[in-house]
């Protein structure tokens, strides 16, 4: 059964839609509202301004990632994803990477960008439960590197319209990845090495 379509989802649905043309912060109420078909009061009932839209799309995508990231975490360690967890990726990756690919893209917000970074990174900081003398600064470069790779490749994924799943493409360049020394960098003890 597919979920009934609301005046919010048809709102969300034609900022996505101009997100492909215009940047995302010069999108106006006038706009969505005439691409949505619906009146101005109807898209207040639901959001204060298009800065509210984005702040309520951002906080649903934080409490997805949320979610999902300590299964990710779990499959990185084993490489070996539950079917739960598969239908999990499969599902995250279809119900949200056009909104991720929208939000990351180039007409994207660039304050989103640094918001989902920065709270993958204390999701991830938490999840595998480092202390603040753990965290070199290589390992922050290292965890930097991990979340532009993995959110770059979500993107290139929904944009080339990839046969791989993110997922997957993961499962195969696990095999290429040294585990021991990268679950070693990401729990190290601080050191003062350059």
């Amino acid at each position: 059964m597919t979920k009934p379509t609301t005046a919010r989802t048809c709102i969300v649905e034609a900022f996505l839609q101009l997100c492909q043309t215009l940047p995302c912060d010069k999108i106006t109420v006038s706009q969505l509202t005439k691409k949505a078909g619906y009146n101005r009061s109807t898209f207040y009932a639901y959001f204060n301004n298009t800065d509210d839209l984005l702040k309520q799309l951002e906080n649903e995508l934080f409490q997805l990632v949320e979610t999902f990231l300590p299964h990710g975490l779990r499959i990185f360690r084993t490489g070996v994803p539950t079917a739960e967890e598969r239908l999990l990726s499969q599902r995250f990756f279809k119900s949200n990477a056009r909104i991720l690919a929208m939000l990351l893209g180039q007409n994207g917000d660039p304050r989103f960008v640094h918001k989902m970074k920065s709270h993958i990174r204390k999701v991830l900081i938490q999840n595998l439960q480092l202390t603040a003398q753990q965290i070199t600064p290589q390992l922050q470069l290292l965890i930097e590197f991990i979340i532009n790779g993995h959110l770059q490749v979500l993107v290139y994924c929904y944009e080339h319209n990839s046969p791989l799943s993110p997922l997957d493409f993961w499962l195969k360049l696990r095999s290429f990845i040294d585990q021991p020394a990268l679950l070693a960098a990401m729990t190290a003890k601080s050191d003062k090495s350059p």
